[in-house]
């Protein structure tokens, strides 16, 4: 008994200690193992910010929190990973908020930002958008981790105007309005479909981020490049609700603060990536046509007006709240 005694005592103090200096409660705090999936392959260029964010975590949780990578679309369908989120069949997904809008139709707004990720923080969207994916996805909204990535239309025939009368255009819904608005045919192929595409005359151009045309080989079968680049990829980590809430409160603030770290540190990676691509695909003979003047201000105000009119027709109020809250 006198032992026992002993051992309840050693315990207690030790407690005691632990709470006096504020270190981690060894008795409560089990490692966290999170299932994580992305929407492209783990090695795309799009996937970098995730492994920025993966490994940046690990690091400040102080090894109490480990993201268990389980694969990209071939794990889970890249359309069906908000659905495997919700659901809590994972616990994160690197996803463009384009995937999701038929699930919550204003996240076709993120697109839309003229800010930096850290500029709508301060102006309260991102809390806007955490509510809605708290209360329509049982999610929560991490962060956005591609900011000043833009969109460009890349052709195979000169353009000296906005007009793109005629032109047959591969599109995903993202851009479809805006090519539309421009006079342009929208078609809709997969990605492993475009180099042919282009190369028999079946489109005559494609929209795409300004990262990465290199990786399917397409600046061989790509004349132009269309300046200036117009909305913002909208690729970010949301997280299933219940596994949120679960955390203790300061492993959630340290993902609030890898979060927006990471949002900066990407911003930097990815500028340096977007110079690398434009050198590289203009040494092979791609050419940019920059839009100036009138031309420009027409070209970004059909983009801007097209894709907000989309996103006013799918959800209204949330839509206008979003845009008022932008600045737009």
């Amino acid at each position: 008994m006198a032992k026992k005694r002993i051992g309840w005592k050693a315990v207690l103090l030790t407690a005691a200690l632990v709470m006096a200096l504020g270190l981690p409660n060894a008795f409560a705090a089990d490692k966290v193992k999170l299932k994580a999936v992305t929407f492209l392959p783990q090695n795309n260029t799009f996937c970098d910010a995730f492994w920025m964010f993966k490994d940046k975590l690990e690091k400040a949780s102080g090894g109490r929190i480990e993201i268990v990578y389980t694969g990209g679309p071939e794990a889970v369908p890249s359309f069906e990973q908000i659905e495997a989120v919700s659901g809590g069949m994972v616990d994160m997904a690197l996803l463009p908020a384009a995937y999701y809008v038929p699930q919550l139709p204003v996240a076709d707004a993120v697109k839309l930002s003229k800010l930096t990720p850290w500029e709508e923080r301060e102006k309260g969207v991102y809390d806007f958008l955490n509510k809605l994916h708290q209360d329509r996805l049982n999610a929560t909204y991490v962060g956005r981790f591609t900011p000043g990535i833009p969109y460009h239309l890349y052709t195979t025939k000169k353009v000296e105007s906005p007009d793109f009368s005629g032109m047959k255009i591969r599109v995903t819904p993202v851009y479809k309005p805006f090519v539309e608005e421009l006079g342009g045919v929208a078609l809709t192929t997969s990605p492993g479909e475009v180099y042919t595409a282009l190369e028999r005359g079946v489109v005559e151009g494609y929209g795409w981020p300004a990262v990465k045309i290199s990786d399917f080989g397409w600046h061989e079968v790509t004349k132009y490049m269309i300046d200036p680049g117009f909305y913002q990829v909208d690729v970010g980590i949301v997280m299933n609700l219940k596994s949120w809430n679960n955390l203790p409160d300061d492993l959630k603030e340290t993902f609030r603060k890898v979060a927006m770290e990471v949002e900066r540190d990407a911003a930097e990676h990815y500028a340096r990536a977007m110079k690398e691509e434009r050198d590289f695909i203009t040494s092979k003979g791609v050419e940019v046509i920059s839009f100036t003047g009138k031309d420009r201000e027409k070209y970004l105000e059909k983009a801007y007006e097209s894709g907000w009119k989309e996103v006013l027709k799918k959800s209204p109020e949330n839509g206008a709240r979003m845009k008022e809250l932008l600045g737009q």
